[in-house]
């Protein structure tokens, strides 16, 4: 609290802060990005010196739990209502009393374990009470086999719609997670298991599970017989372990498909399975015709399959390996190509050999080669869009593009797309939005509207600290101020059309000086806000 009172005057801890001063801080602190809570009283006092009507959707707020919450008064736990924001459960002990979980009614999201080694929930819902149904997603952390049990029944009475499985880091061997557990929530769509293998107890269990979206491990002892079964699957990406019967995922029609055979690699990053570098299923290759025969030292490394309005799409990735001292020191990718089968209609794209496209450069870094089909122009019709990687020191991402063409009935490369960094698609707004990063100091935003065929930018918004040279004079700022700009520009026919600036003056006072037109920046629902503010 001392050092958020000194941060909200802009003083140096050895500066003095009267009592006065002190008091009249209370209830204006800033609340952190995040912040911890350890009990009952200490939220008391939280609660009296900080603002918490500015918590956002990013505000993270962890809070400890003893197992017979001796520490909480009724009325601090009333009072977790004012949470609005994500809540990270730990406890002092193995469990979390159920009690304790019915009073965060404000929660987004929900998180267990981050710090702490919880095993699973203890005790019984007071009469009344139920788990928050505001709440639409959860992370159990720090998962083993068998943890969490009673916390997934309880889930079974919520509206939860995303769970997200993270495994315990110190467990060596890769985690089994059963389907049937979660099989009872009615309203979980979303099912994300990291690194852990799917497993099913009977399939039958999963009658009426209304999963969309699975991701996890298979093996041979995966029970694929629930891709058939959760009727209302959509999605499925999962890392093949061994060699095995993959066909349920094929025979599912409609079933977007993500699997790969391989470690992730990315530069210096590994996504990474037990054993074997690599897995290959001869009758998978067969059944999706993958080209060629895989050897010993090229193999198929993703397969992605896409549907839209009757059109199959298909994306393959082949790997081959690298040789140091007779040692596998890396794998290496061939460029992605995609299949399109429209009827007894079938033809390939080539990202690296489309015109205009520098084949030497079309490629970036840390590429995932991943592929997707969304509606990058708006008319109702979805799109292939294929990761192309990162590029620079702050690696800017960029995506290939190809738009159907209503015309010719095919998808047509669209060369303007790939020229949008770290492109971020707003069907609200029918906009496609650009962010990029210079330096610590230095950003930019930037949108783009599809216009007579191509993605033509709209307006640039960057935001740069400026050295003593660039200050304007006119501003008269004091000696050794900092100074913000804002600048915002807008364009017609591709060309800067018109410019206005603002300006933050930072001094050793810590005032600051924000125009109106930079606030507005910022502001919820705002021409400049990311869809999700």
């Amino acid at each position: 609290i001392r050092e958020s009172i000194y941060s909200y005057y802009g003083r140096k801890e050895d500066e003095e802060i009267s009592r006065e001063e002190f008091e009249a801080a209370k209830g204006k602190l800033e609340v952190y990005f995040r912040m911890d809570i350890h009990s009952g009283e200490e939220f008391t006092l939280m609660r009296e010196w900080y603002d918490w009507d500015n918590l956002d959707s990013y505000s993270k707020v962890s809070i400890v739990f003893s197992e017979d919450l001796t520490d909480w008064r009724e009325e601090d736990l009333e009072a977790l209502k004012i949470l609005k924001c994500n809540v990270s459960v730990e406890s002092s002990g193995e469990t979390v009393p159920v009690r304790a979980l019915s009073y965060l009614t404000g929660a987004t999201n929900l998180g267990f374990s981050d710090d702490s080694d919880i095993t699973d929930v203890s005790g019984t819902m007071p009469e009344g009470r139920s788990f928050p149904q505001q709440i639409k997603r959860v992370w159990l952390n720090h998962y083993r086999e068998g943890k969490y049990t009673e916390l997934l029944r309880l889930l079974q009475d919520s509206q939860v719609e995303k769970i997200t499985v993270r495994p315990d880091p110190e467990e060596k061997a890769v985690q089994r997670f059963w389907l049937d557990d979660v099989a009872g929530i009615d309203s979980l769509e979303e099912l994300i298991l990291e690194d852990i293998t799917i497993r099913v107890r009977e399939t039958a269990s999963l009658s009426g599970c209304p999963l969309k979206r699975i991701e996890g491990y298979v093996d041979a002892e995966t029970d694929l017989g629930f891709v058939e079964v959760c009727a209302g699957l959509e999605a499925a990406e999962c890392g093949v372990l061994t060699e095995m019967d993959l066909s349920p995922f094929l025979e599912k029609r409609d079933l977007s498909l993500y699997l790969y055979f391989c470690r992730q690699i990315a530069e210096s990053e590994e996504r990474g399975y037990e054993g074997e570098s690599y897995v290959v299923c001869p009758a998978f290759c067969k059944a999706v015709s993958w080209p060629g025969e895989p050897g010993d030292e090229r193999f198929p490394a993703i397969y992605q399959r896409g549907y839209d309005q009757g059109r199959m799409v298909e994306c393959f990735t082949e790997r081959f390996l690298s040789y140091h001292e007779e040692k596998i020191s890396n794998m290496w990718s061939f460029d992605p190509w995609i299949r399109v089968t429209d009827g007894s209609k079938v033809y390939e794209l080539k990202p690296g050999q489309e015109e205009g496209v520098d084949e030497e450069y079309s490629f970036g870094s840390f590429r995932t080669d991943r592929m997707s089909l969304v509606d990058i122009n708006f008319d109702g019709v979805e799109d292939i869009v294929l990761d192309a990687g990162g590029f620079g020191n702050q690696m800017l991402n960029y995506e290939f593009g190809w738009i159907w063409n209503r015309s010719t009935g095919a998808y047509e490369y669209e060369p303007t797309y790939l020229r949008i960094g770290n492109p971020s698609v707003d069907q609200e707004h029918q906009i496609v939005r650009s962010f990029w990063r210079n330096s610590a100091g230095s950003h930019g935003w930037a949108i783009y509207r599809y216009t007579d065929g191509a993605f033509e930018i709209q307006s640039e918004l960057t935001e740069d600290f400026l050295l003593p040279g660039e200050i304007p004079e006119e501003l008269a700022v004091p000696e050794d101020a900092e100074v913000i700009r804002w600048q915002e520009t807008v364009f017609e026919n591709g060309e800067p059309a018109e410019v206005k600036n603002a300006y933050a003056v930072q001094t050793e006072e810590g005032q600051n000086v924000y125009p109106k037109v930079y606030e507005s920046y910022y502001e919820p629902d705002s021409y400049w806000g990311s869809p999700d503010d």
